[in-house]
């Protein structure tokens, strides 16, 4: 979804289309603070659908998107890149990699009002053009999937099952550990460090045991005293080394559907450093797992903003690394928070009482209901991807 401002009212839509947005001139008739309308035209119907203020929205082949705001004194100007926040929704990606939408088409919910009227003289009435930037296209992208998807663990229908991700990042350093990880039943998603060696063998047998794979990526902590690895990301990096190190981790094995950051309070903070994050994921079709190093982490506005799947950590499994109790007590919180929000996404370690705890949990966890997912299907629940409709809200 993209936040747009500076037109007098905040409102949420759909973002990363090719079309164009339109704002609506004001018009007698439209009540103050309740004129925001949203059109989506779908290719070859010719007709499209139209709520104010709040909305359910149908989606489909979408192939433009009108929006119907009061015009404010003087025609708007065009949005900067810093007034949208394009957000990766399944029809964004549907136009960005040519590839149709995975939701069933059914028919279009009634308005929740009148349509706004778009006819009208000139100048008054006329619809007035905005332009909204859209990230281009990777090159050679609309001949696949991206990444993220071509290479995610298949999830059967689940239902109305809360799903959880267990995510083990730190992998490939700690060789008992890693072996063990990987034994265990899937699909677990298994975070791979960039600079560990015998990446691509551990990674296929992470594979082949079921398991989803990502890369664990060095960035910078605020406390100096820390050491998160060589090739670590930096905020104060100039940009060719920024890039340089950026592709080398990106080029350590084949097959993960994205990254999440290891350590990184001070790197995921900066929004030089993630946006060239973002510009390298997107190009390659990955996702974002926001570890949650930090509050100040702007890795969602910043996925938001390029157009890349994402999601954020919920829970740190085990920062007590050593505590059996803690540990299970955190999974309980995993749990709750799975059964408010349909989902939820751990994050824990390679360590001995860590990999205990979770070989005793997953068989529970599934008797009592839980689906244990990848992180794929967690990203795709909650951009709405795969469901029939999204809301907003105006």
């Amino acid at each position: 979804m993209s936040v747009l401002t500076g037109l007098g009212l905040s409102c949420v839509l759909l973002g990363g289309f090719t079309g164009v947005y339109l704002a609506d001139g004001g018009r007698p008739g439209y009540g103050t603070g309740s004129s925001v309308a949203i059109r989506l035209i779908e290719d070859g119907a010719g007709s499209g659908v139209t709520h104010d203020g709040g909305a359910r929205i149908a989606l489909g082949e979408v192939t433009r998107f009108e929006l119907a705001v009061p015009a404010p004194d003087a025609a708007p100007a065009p949005l900067g890149e810093t007034q949208v926040l394009a957000v990766a929704t399944e029809a964004a990606f549907a136009r960005l990699y040519e590839e149709p939408l995975e939701t069933a088409a059914g028919p279009a919910p009634k308005s929740a009002g009148p349509a706004p009227n778009t006819a009208g003289p000139p100048g008054a009435g006329a619809l007035q053009q905005v332009a909204l930037p859209v990230p281009p296209v990777p090159e050679g992208a609309t001949a696949r999937r991206p990444a993220w998807r071509r290479f995610a663990v298949p999830v059967a229908n689940l239902g109305t099952r809360p799903m959880i991700a267990v995510v083990l990042d730190d992998l490939g350093l700690n060789r008992a550990g890693t072996q063990r990880a990987i034994a265990l039943p899937g699909p677990l998603t298994l975070s791979f460090m960039t600079y560990a060696e015998g990446l691509g063998r551990m990674a296929g047998q992470a594979r082949a045991a079921g398991h989803e794979l990502m890369l664990h990526v060095p960035m910078e902590p605020r406390d100096a005293s820390y050491d998160p690895g060589p090739n670590v990301l930096g905020a104060d990096l100039p940009d060719a080394e920024l890039a340089r190190r950026l592709d080398w981790g990106l080029e350590r094995f084949d097959g993960f559907v994205g990254v999440n950051n290891h350590m990184g309070s001070r790197f995921t903070a900066s929004p030089r450093g993630m946006a060239a994050v973002m510009g390298a994921l997107r190009s390659r079709g990955l996702l974002f797992l926001d570890s949650v190093t930090s509050p100040a982490s702007v890795g969602a506005a910043m996925a938001r903003h390029a157009g890349v799947a994402y999601a954020e950590r919920d829970i740190f499994l085990d920062n007590e690394w050593s505590d059996r109790a803690a540990i299970a007590r955190q999974f309980e919180r995993l749990e709750a928070v799975a059964l408010r929000r349909g989902s939820a996404i751990g994050i824990g370690h390679p360590h001995r009482a860590t990999l205990d705890v979770l070989a005793r949990w997953l068989p529970e966890a599934r008797a009592r209901g839980f689906a244990i997912v990848p992180i794929s299907a967690v990203v795709r629940h909650r951009l709405g991807i795969g469901r029939q409709y999204v809301e907003t809200s105006g």
